[in-house]
C-alpha cells in the first residue's frame, strides 16, 4: 500500500495538521483538524495557495523511505536519471531490484528516495550520442570491484566482425594503432565532444575523413589488451573521459539473433 503525504501547511498562515482516512481500498480522504465545524473553504485562497507552494508528491517506498515515482519512459535511462535527482546510481540499483540498468522496460516506475515531486526529463539535447554497437553492457565507466584500476569508458558486448557504429556526425581525429587500445578510432564532434572506439579488428575510416551518425566506422575485434571480442567505448569533454552512458539515447539495443 503507498501512503500518499500532503501538506496543509500554506505560507503565510498558521500550520493546520493534516491526517489521512482510508477508506475501502484505496481511497484516501483528507482530514483537516482545526477549530469548530465551520468550513475554512475559499476557492481564490485555495486558488493562490496552490501555486504557492510546490507540489508534494512523495508516497512510502522500498524500504519505508520517502519519495516519488518517476516513470523511465522510451528513450530515458536511469543514469540520467540518477543525475537528475541527484541519487547514487547504485541506490536507485538496491532500492528498486534492477539488476542491469541497461535492460529496463518502458513504462516502468523507478522509486526515487528522498525526492518531494517528479522532475521533467531533460531533452534529448543532453543525450546525443546513438548507440555504437548492439549488445549488452559487460563493463561499466569508473572503478570496479575488486580492481584500483580506473576504466574510462563502457565495454559493449560484441563478436569478431560485428559493425561498429558513429554515435554521432564528425570529423575522424585519429584512426590506427595504440597501444592498449590495439586498433580505435577517435571522432571529434565538435562542442568539446569526442568519442573513441578501440580493441577493433578492422578500421573503415581514416584520419580527417567525415563521418554521419549510424555510419559504419570499423569492426568489432579483440586487439590490444581485449579478453575477448567487444567494443571498448569512451566519451571525452573537454579532453576528458566521462561517463559514456548518459550520453547515449535510450538502452542498449540488442544484438541481432545469429542466424
Amino acid at each position: 500500500m503507498l501512503l500518499w503525504i500532503r501538506s496543509a501547511h500554506r505560507p503565510g498562515r498558521p500550520a493546520r495538521r493534516a491526517s489521512v482516512a482510508l477508506i475501502g481500498a484505496g481511497l484516501l480522504l483528507p482530514i483537516l483538524a482545526g477549530c469548530g465545524g465551520k468550513s475554512s473553504h475559499s476557492p481564490a485562497r485555495e486558488a493562490a495557495s496552490a501555486q504557492a507552494a510546490p507540489a508534494d508528491d512523495r508516497v512510502i517506498g522500498p524500504g519505508g523511505e520517502a519519495g516519488v515515482y518517476h516513470r523511465l519512459e522510451a528513450g530515458q535511462t536511469l543514469y540520467r536519471l540518477a543525475l537528475l535527482y541527484e541519487v547514487p546510481l547504485d541506490r536507485l540499483l538496491g532500492l528498486n531490484g534492477i539488476a542491469d540498468p541497461t535492460d529496463i522496460p518502458a513504462g516502468s516506475p523507478i522509486f526515487i528516495p528522498g525526492a518531494t515531486r517528479s522532475l521533467p526529463y531533460p531533452g534529448p539535447t543532453l543525450a546525443p550520442l546513438s548507440w555504437p554497437l548492439r549488445g549488452r553492457v559487460t563493463s561499466r565507466y569508473g572503478v570496479s570491484r575488486g580492481s584500483r584500476s580506473h576504466h574510462a569508458g563502457v565495454d559493449i558486448d560484441g563478436e569478431n566482425g560485428d559493425p561498429i557504429y558513429a554515435a554521432a556526425g564528425g570529423r575522424v581525429l585519429e584512426a590506427g594503432r595504440g597501444g592498449e587500445y590495439g586498433r580505435y578510432v577517435l571522432i571529434d564532434h565538435g562542442d568539446g565532444l569526442q568519442t573513441l572506439y578501440a580493441h577493433a579488428s578492422r578500421l573503415l575510416v581514416q584520419p580527417g575523413q567525415k563521418v554521419e551518425a549510424g555510419m559504419e566506422i570499423a569492426l568489432v575485434g579483440q586487439s590490444g589488451n581485449a579478453r575477448g571480442a567487444h567494443l571498448h567505448f569512451e566519451v571525452r569533454q573537454a579532453g576528458r573521459a566521462v561517463d559514456p552512458l548518459p550520453y547515449l539515447r535510450g538502452h542498449a539495443p540488442a544484438r541481432a539473433a545469429s542466424q
